[in-house]
């Protein structure tokens, strides 16, 4: 009986479910706003992290707001919770290994004398390596998510 509903999901123009949809207006505007931050490795200053995260905020409010008003149905059940879980799952335990690995870089820094004196220089630079592993536990949750919707999980 699935089935009958996915055709005529698939007739009627909206392959998608709203929480796919949701999923890919994510995974987008972290790619947009993300990737030139840390692709185009600058001086990095609080004012680029707080844009960032301000410019990401906004574009998120727009993409839902949109993919809201042109879904009908947006309706959660049991499957879109299960997906949700599993995809938190990954993204904490993304966060957690990547932490566990920055601690170590960051202890071998220390032993070989590779970290810079300047205060203000060393506190920008843990707040980029810890914000992109925030971003990088945040696109692996939102990927796996994808990936569970498209396994029809």
């Amino acid at each position: 009986m699935s089935n009958i509903f996915d055709k005529g999901k698939v007739a009627m123009g909206t392959g998608l479910s709203y929480r796919e949809r949701s999923l890919y207006a994510s995974l987008a505007a972290e790619l947009i706003v993300y990737l030139p931050y840390f692709l185009v490795h600058g001086e990095n200053t609080v004012d680029k992290v707080v844009g960032m995260i301000v410019g990401i905020i906004v574009l998120q409010i727009i993409l839902q707001s949109v993919i809201a008003a042109v879904t009908r149905n947006r309706v959660i059940d049991e499957r879109d919770r299960l997906i949700e879980l599993r995809g938190y799952r990954a993204g904490y335990f993304t966060f957690a290994s990547l932490m566990v690995v920055g601690l170590g870089l960051l202890w071998l820094h220390v032993q070989f004398g590779h970290l810079p004196t300047d205060g203000r220089r060393l506190g920008l630079h843990f707040l980029s390596v810890f914000f992109g592993m925030l971003v990088i536990a945040d696109i692996t949750k939102t990927v796996t998510q994808i990936i569970a919707y498209r396994r029809a999980v």
